[in-house]
């Protein structure tokens, strides 16, 4: 029969070693602000557009065709310099009478790098060929056509335009002073 005096220190010590600890690497809770931008950014996924699409208190700095159907867009904020990313497939082709016509399929919001960082949509994959398919958050030397310290990265899927988080290893960004 096992005495409860000696069981008690031992499911204590147990306790206490085994007990996961408050950790510094744990993920911090979104601010007010950052709910307030993915709720802003998600709220274009569906919206049909023509040509341009002009946002209010954002710059257009342009974008492209990724891989048919799928293009990119890319706008910064004018107070505060965070990058809003929306991902488009083409609903319609350009015709004589009408203009190709575009749905939003995805939305990310980026808040604006660190200076000595730069914000890119212009990114590929070192293994991969060269699609234009990654976005990137990289620093280099100004002397450099391509940027490899990604600090993070996300890839636009071909097939659906939606943006995935990913690991950043083997990326590598233009320089957009180059």
């Amino acid at each position: 029969m096992l005495s409860i005096r000696r069981v008690l220190p031992c499911l204590w010590l147990a306790v206490v070693v085994l007990a996961p600890a408050p950790s510094a690497a744990e993920p911090k809770q979104p601010t007010a602000e950052e709910n307030a931008d993915a709720t802003f950014a998600k709220s274009f996924i569906g919206k049909t557009y023509e040509d341009e699409f002009d946002i209010d208190g954002w710059t257009d700095l342009g974008g492209g065709l990724v891989a048919p159907p799928i293009y990119v867009h890319e706008y910064q904020r004018e107070t505060d310099g965070t990058y809003l990313v929306l991902t488009s497939r083409e609903a319609a082709k350009e015709g004589t009478l009408a203009p190709a016509s575009f749905v939003v399929t995805d939305a990310l919001i980026v808040s604006k790098p660190q200076n000595d960082a730069a914000f890119s949509i212009a990114c590929v994959s070192a293994s991969d060929d060269a699609t234009l398919k990654y976005l990137g958050e990289a620093k280099g030397s100004e002397g450099k056509e391509w940027w490899t310290d990604v600090k993070r990265a996300w890839e636009i899927s071909l097939e659906t335009g939606l943006i995935a988080s990913i690991k950043p290893k083997g990326i590598q960004c233009t320089n957009p002073a180059w």
